[in-house]
């Protein structure tokens, strides 16, 4: 099971785009069950990218809604240098028992703050951007 804070990857899911992307990170924002536009859910995320290159990172830090992920945020048994990025205008919503999952890590306490005000923040701007397309799937 997956809780508030955890890194998770998902095996297969349905982007922002409408395309079908397989094996990324994201970070569990609420995993409460809930209903949006008619639909039950248990697990809210945002998805998590990486930089390609130095050019890479700056032109999506640039961006207010993209929050950078260093390796020392992370804590987990496994190994992992590289940096990213959390885009926290974009909330995933998904039924657990709809998707293939693992817990990878979980995020420190001061990035998950950080998380939060700032989705809180995009949300009283009316600049999230809601996919519920993953629940529209059948198992």
């Amino acid at each position: 099971m997956c809780k508030f804070g955890d890194v998770i990857v998902i095996k297969n899911y349905i982007g922002d785009d409408g395309k079908k992307v397989k094996h990324h990170s994201f970070i569990v924002i609420d995993d409460n069950p809930g209903i949006i536009k008619g639909l039950n859910y248990n697990l809210v995320t945002n998805v998590m990218s990486s930089f390609k290159d130095e050019k890479h990172r700056k032109k999506k830090l640039k961006y207010k809604e993209n929050l950078e992920v260093y390796s020392d945020n992370i804590i987990s048994n496994l190994k992992n240098s590289k940096t990213g990025y959390i885009k926290a205008d974009q909330l995933y919503y998904f039924d657990k028992n709809k998707i293939e999952y693992y817990v990878f890590a979980r995020i420190d306490q001061q990035l998950l703050d950080e998380l939060i005000k700032l989705v809180i923040d995009l949300s009283n701007k009316n600049k999230l951007k809601i996919n519920i397309q993953n629940l529209l799937q059948t198992t």
